[in-house]
C-alpha cells in the first residue's frame, strides 16, 4: 500500500494531466519527465482499480472514471496545499517556475517591467514570459497566469480584476490637417486604424458628464496588435484608440493631437486570469502584487478593489 503522500503525488499528477489533457505538457508543469507521469498516472490505476484515461499516439481523453476522480483529486490536493502552505509559514518565497501569459503590447512595457522587478526581489524565481495576441488555452499551456486586457470569456477560469485602463482617441497631426475638423458628426466619415477587438465597428464614447455616443467607425486599416496599431497611428494611417500610457509621451512632443478631448472610449478591465482552484503558490501571488505595483504607477490606470470594483474613475 503506498503511503498518504505517495496518494498525494500521484493525484497531484493525475490533477495536471486532466487539466492540460497531455502527459508532455503535464510533466512540463511539473517539471519532471514523460515517463515519469505517465508511470503515475499507470499507478494510480493499479491502486484505483479502473482505467483513468485511454491513450493512443494521437489522442488522450479521460474516461467516465477519470472525469469523476479529476475534480475531487482538486479538492483533495488544493486542501492539502493550502494546509502545508499555512503550516510552513504563508509567507513563504516565491520560488519554482513562473510561467505567465500576456498581450504583445503591453508585455513589452510594464508587464516585463513587473516581471524583472520580481527577479530583483527574488533572484532565485525563474520566469517563463509567453507574449501573444491570440486566445490561449491556459490550462493546457502550463502557465499560471494570464494577464488580460478586456473580458475573459472562458469561464473555467478564476479571473482578478486589477483595474481599468482609460483610452482616449488620437492621431497625427498630418491626418487631422488633410481630413479637417472632427466632430461626434463626422467621426463616422474618417478613416480609423482598427484594433481587434477593442476598436472596430460600433466604439461607445463617453463624456465627463456620462453622456454616451455610439458610433460607427469605417477601418480600412486593421491589426490585432497594439504596437503595429499604434504605428500606424503615427503614421498618419488613421484616428485610433490609446491609452495615457502610450500615448503621453507623444501626445506632450506634438507628434500625435488627441481628437475630441472632451470625449473618452471605454475603459478597458485590465485582469489576471488564472487556473481553476483556490490555492496559489507564493510566486502567483508575489507577481500579481508586483504587476500591481507598476500598473498603479501608469498614467491613466483605475485600481480595483478586491472584488473588482473601480476605485476612482476620471
Amino acid at each position: 500500500m503506498k503511503r498518504a503522500h505517495d496518494r498525494l503525488e500521484l493525484l497531484d499528477t493525475f490533477v495536471k494531466i486532466g487539466e492540460t489533457g497531455s502527459l508532455s505538457k503535464a510533466a512540463r508543469v511539473l517539471e519532471t519527465t514523460q515517463p515519469t507521469v505517465s508511470r503515475r498516472l499507470v499507478d494510480l490505476e493499479r491502486m484505483l482499480g479502473c482505467r483513468l484515461a485511454t491513450r493512443t499516439t494521437t489522442r488522450f481523453t479521460l474516461t467516465d472514471e477519470g472525469r469523476s476522480l479529476l475534480a475531487q483529486a482538486r479538492e483533495l490536493t488544493e486542501r492539502w496545499s493550502g494546509l502545508a502552505e499555512r503550516i510552513t509559514g504563508a509567507q513563504s518565497r516565491p520560488e519554482g517556475t513562473l510561467r505567465v501569459i500576456g498581450p504583445s503590447g503591453w508585455g513589452v512595457s510594464f508587464l516585463t517591467d513587473a516581471i524583472t522587478d520580481l527577479r530583483a526581489q527574488y533572484p532565485a524565481l525563474r520566469i517563463e514570459l509567453t507574449l501573444t495576441d491570440r486566445a490561449v488555452d491556459l490550462l493546457g499551456s502550463g502557465a499560471e497566469c494570464w494577464l488580460f486586457v478586456g473580458p475573459v470569456l472562458d469561464p473555467g477560469l478564476v479571473v482578478r480584476r486589477l483595474g481599468s485602463m482609460e483610452r482616449m482617441l488620437i492621431a497625427a497631426p498630418e491626418l487631422l490637417t488633410r481630413i479637417g475638423p472632427v466632430t461626434i458628426s463626422t467621426l463616422a466619415r474618417a478613416p480609423f486604424v482598427g484594433l481587434l477587438p477593442h476598436v472596430l465597428g460600433d466604439i461607445r464614447l463617453f463624456d465627463r458628464a456620462g453622456r454616451l455616443r455610439t458610433v460607427s467607425v469605417d477601418a480600412p486599416l486593421q491589426t490585432d496588435n497594439l504596437l503595429a496599431s499604434y504605428r500606424a497611428i503615427l503614421n498618419g494611417a488613421g484616428i485610433g484608440a490609446a491609452s495615457p500610457w502610450l500615448c503621453h509621451a507623444d501626445l506632450a512632443a506634438g507628434r500625435l493631437k488627441r481628437v475630441l478631448p472632451a470625449w473618452w472610449l471605454e475603459s478597458i478591465p485590465v485582469q489576471v486570469a488564472m487556473p481553476p482552484g483556490v490555492y496559489r503558490p507564493a510566486r502567483v501571488k508575489a507577481f500579481v502584487a508586483a504587476l500591481l505595483q507598476r500598473l498603479s504607477a501608469m498614467p491613466g490606470f483605475q485600481p480595483a478593489d478586491e472584488r473588482g470594483i473601480v476605485l476612482r474613475t476620471r
